[in-house]
C-alpha cells in the first residue's frame, strides 16, 4: 500500500533569498530506490531581509504566509543558514542573518498553528537528497550547498549527525589556506573553503576578470552595467568562454582540496554537491574530483563518488519539507 502524501510548507532561508514552498511528498517505502520526488504545488522566492532580526523575521513570516494561504498544510519545515538547537527549536547564531537565540519553532507554531521543525539549512538539503534524491540509498554521505557562504550535512549510518549541541556540518569552514582571507560573515578563522568555492568566491572571480580585461565578456558586462557575479560565470563557463571556465576550474580545484581533507575524515561513500553555485555541473566537479583523486588517502578516494544533488536549486525547499515530514509525520 503506497504511503499517504503529506501536504507540507517548506522555507529554505539564505542569506540573500527566502525560497517557500507548498510540497506535496510521501515518505518513501524501505528499498525504494528512486521514489517519486516531492511536488512543488506553489513556490515564491523573495529577497532576505537582514536589516534588523525583527525586519528578517517578518519576512520568513510573510514568505510562510503567502505559501501557507489557501493551502491545506499538515506541518511546516524550515531550513536556516544558522547554527541550531534543534531540540530547542532555537536559531543560536547566523552568519548571514541578524539572528541570535531566536524561539522561532515556539514563534512560528504560535503563529500558524501547526507543528513546526526547523535544522541548518545544509542539512536539511542533505535530509532531502538522502531521503529523495541523490543520496537515497546511502548510508554514509556528506553534502556540500554552495550558496552564499558553503553549508554542510552529514549521514552516518544511515542517520543524520548534527553533533553535541546540534551544531555539527559547517564543512564550508574547514581551513585550506591558514593565512588566507578572512572568512566573511562572523566567522572569525582565515582560509575557509567558504573564502574560495562559494557563490561570494564566484562573485569576486567574475568581478577580477572583468577588472583585468575590460575588453572581455567580463568587461564588457560590467561597462554595459550589467550584474558581474556567479551566475554571469556560470553561464559563460557552460556557453564555452575560456576564461570563465578556467575561473570555475580553479573555484573546482579549491572545492577539490576542500573535499579531500572531508572524505578523509569522513570516508563517505558519496559526496553530493548543491546549491545554486553548483550550476556549473561537470565544469566545477571535474576538477574537484581531479585534486581528490590525487590527494585523497586510499582506500577512502577511490570509493567515494561526488554527484551533483538531484534537486539542484530546488534541494533547500525540498529538504525542509523531508525534515518535516521524517521528524513530525514518519508515525
Amino acid at each position: 500500500m503506497p504511503a499517504r502524501e503529506h501536504t507540507l510548507a517548506a522555507v529554505d532561508v539564505g542569506g540573500t533569498k527566502i525560497a517557500a514552498a507548498l510540497v506535496a511528498a510521501a515518505l518513501p517505502a524501505a528499498g525504494d530506490e528512486r521514489p517519486a520526488p516531492p511536488r512543488l504545488l506553489r513556490h515564491a522566492v523573495t529577497p532576505t531581509v537582514v536589516d534588523s532580526p525583527e525586519a528578517c523575521l517578518e519576512t520568513i513570516v510573510d514568505a510562510l504566509a503567502g505559501v501557507l494561504e489557501g493551502g491545506d498544510a499538515e506541518a511546516i519545515g524550515l531550513g536556516m543558514p544558522s547554527r541550531v538547537d534543534f531540540a530547542g527549536g532555537r536559531v543560536v547564531e547566523s552568519v548571514h542573518l541578524p539572528l541570535a537565540d531566536i524561539p522561532l519553532r515556539d514563534l512560528l507554531q504560535k503563529r500558524f498553528g501547526l507543528p513546526c521543525v526547523l535544522d541548518n539549512d545544509a542539512t536539511a538539503a542533505c535530509i532531502g537528497e538522502h531521503v529523495f534524491g541523490a543520496g537515497r540509498g546511502a548510508r554514509d554521505l556528506l553534502m556540500l550547498t554552495l550558496g552564499t557562504g558553503i553549508g554542510g550535512g552529514i549521514i552516518a549510518g544511515g542517520r543524520v549527525y548534527r553533533g553535541h549541541s546540534g551544531a555539527a556540518g559547517e564543512l564550508g569552514h574547514v581551513v585550506i589556506d591558514e593565512e588566507g582571507p578572512p572568512c566573511p560573515g562572523r566567522c572569525p578563522n582565515r582560509g575557509c573553503l567558504e573564502v574560495y568555492a562559494s557563490g561570494r568566491a564566484m562573485d569576486a572571480a567574475a568581478l577580477e576578470a572583468a577588472r583585468a580585461r575590460p575588453d572581455g565578456a567580463f568587461g564588457r558586462a560590467l561597462a554595459a552595467g550589467k550584474p558581474v557575479d556567479g551566475p554571469l560565470l556560470t553561464r559563460l563557463a557552460l556557453e564555452g568562454d575560456a576564461e570563465a571556465g578556467a575561473a570555475l576550474a580553479r573555484i573546482g580545484a579549491h572545492l577539490g582540496v576542500g573535499l579531500t581533507s572531508l572524505v578523509n575524515i569522513f570516508n563517505p561513500e558519496l559526496v553530493v554537491i548543491g546549491g545554486a553555485g553548483a550550476a556549473g555541473g561537470e565544469l566545477l566537479l571535474g576538477p574537484a574530483r581531479a585534486v581528490l583523486a590525487a590527494r585523497g588517502l586510499r582506500p577512502q578516494r577511490d570509493e567515494v563518488r561526488v554527484v551533483p544533488a538531484r534537486f539542484g536549486t530546488d534541494a533547500g525547499v525540498v529538504g525542509a519539507a523531508a525534515l518535516a515530514l521524517t521528524e513530525l509525520l514518519a508515525g
